[in-house]
């Protein structure tokens, strides 16, 4: 392989590696159901495996949109979690964290337009969040390194 076109396969490489869109190894997906005095949260991970002893953090909502830190806790093996309805609040925020993996999503009990009803309906609410933009860099950069050694090697093996 000539210099010239190790050159050109490294601005390939390169150019492909600005191009790869994030992997989602694992998608975080949470339900949730309500009755008069409990919500209930299952929080789980594509393929349904249960995000188990994960942290858990609810904040109330008020009628201005702002949010007041409300209970923590921790999932139980199976994913649940379940906490008291605060008296005159509707709306709240819910995150559940395991590592990189994490939900969060607000929920209004008052509202029947989530699909959510007290007769033990479940909502379905898809993640968003994912890995930070150090790791996903990281990741690239140990791309890009392990190229970079093996192109090295064959740079020097064509030149001998």
């Amino acid at each position: 392989m000539t210099s010239q076109k190790l050159k050109y396969l490294f601005a390939a490489f390169f150019i492909l590696t600005l191009l790869i869109a994030p992997a989602s190894a694992h998608g975080v997906y949470m339900k949730w159901s309500s009755d008069e005095t409990h919500i209930h949260i299952h929080a789980y991970y594509q393929g349904n495996d249960p995000m188990a002893n994960c942290d858990v953090t609810v904040e109330t909502i008020d009628n201005s949109g702002t949010a007041s830190s409300y209970v923590t806790g921790k999932t139980d093996a199976n994913g649940d979690y379940e906490f008291d309805i605060k008296e005159g609040v509707t709306a709240y925020r819910i995150k559940v964290v395991e590592g990189e993996h994490a939900i969060t999503k607000k929920i209004d009990i008052s509202s029947s337009s989530g699909g959510q009803e007290s007769s033990g309906g479940w909502t379905w609410l898809i993640g968003t969040e994912g890995p930070s933009v150090f790791t996903v860099g990281a990741g690239i950069g140990w791309i890009v390194g392990i190229a970079g050694i093996f192109m090295y090697f064959q740079a020097r093996k064509m030149n001998k």
